[in-house]
């Protein structure tokens, strides 16, 4: 890859995260914004962005509906857990049950969340099977995931180191999260895809088991028919 065709991606990621900063300012749009986002991102990587905002534009009216209901359910995730961890980190002799809940929140909100938009930006499902595969990924793909999550927080802290980098980060941030998720889940989704979009490739059950091994048999049966009846027309021209 040439220097211009990185710097001509750099620029298309700037333009997105600009986009973003624009269609979420009405705050309810920030899950259609981010859709459409993981939608251009993951277009930029595989060389097949046109037109950025039209494209960001098309992406976000197709993903408003479901993006915007999947926002009703991130934004409640993060406050609590920021509320909680913030608690713990204030009160350091918090008790083990309120830890113990937050480490349960934050897990149960990474499941839902992590992966839950690059589903909206890829395939047609509905919501809640949307979050049943983002879970179900999560749990398969746990190592990933922690890579994932291990960048995104340095990331974030990064982000919030002073008033310069978080000014840096409101450029180049929220797009920055977004290109890691999707550069890091798409082995993911390439695998999903080869399986013919099963997260789990069905098992052959019993059942079909032991159909099978009743065709093989029945074959069989007619194979020993065949040897005896070759055996009986033998004796007869002997005779």
């Amino acid at each position: 890859m040439s220097f211009f065709t990185i710097l001509k991606k750099i620029a298309k990621a700037f333009l997105v995260n600009l986009l973003w900063l624009i269609f979420s300012i009405p705050v309810i749009t920030i899950g259609a914004a981010t859709s459409a986002a993981f939608s251009l991102t993951l277009k930029i990587l595989n060389d097949k962005e046109g037109n950025v905002a039209k494209m960001f534009v098309k992406a976000f009216k197709s993903n408003f509906k479901q993006g915007t209901i999947m926002w009703c359910i991130t934004a409640p995730c993060i406050c609590a857990c920021y509320l909680i961890w913030n608690y713990i980190i204030k009160d350091g002799d918090a008790h083990f049950l309120i830890k113990i809940a937050a480490v349960a929140l934050t897990v149960i909100s990474i499941c839902v969340n992590l992966y839950s938009y690059s589903i909206l930006s890829r395939y047609e499902n509905p919501l809640k099977k949307t979050i049943l595969n983002s879970t179900v990924i999560c749990m398969l793909y746990i190592w990933r995931t922690a890579v994932i999550c291990a960048l995104i927080a340095v990331e974030c802290i990064l982000i919030f180191l002073n008033r310069w980098t978080m000014i840096a980060g409101l450029l180049f941030g929220p797009e920055l999260i977004i290109f890691t998720i999707t550069i890091l889940s798409k082995k993911i989704f390439q695998s999903i895809e080869k399986n013919g979009g099963v997260i789990v490739p069905a098992a052959s059950t019993s059942d079909e088991s032991s159909v099978d091994e009743e065709e093989t048999d029945s074959e069989d049966d007619e194979d020993d028919e065949d040897d005896e009846s070759g055996e009986d027309d033998e004796s007869e021209d002997s005779d």
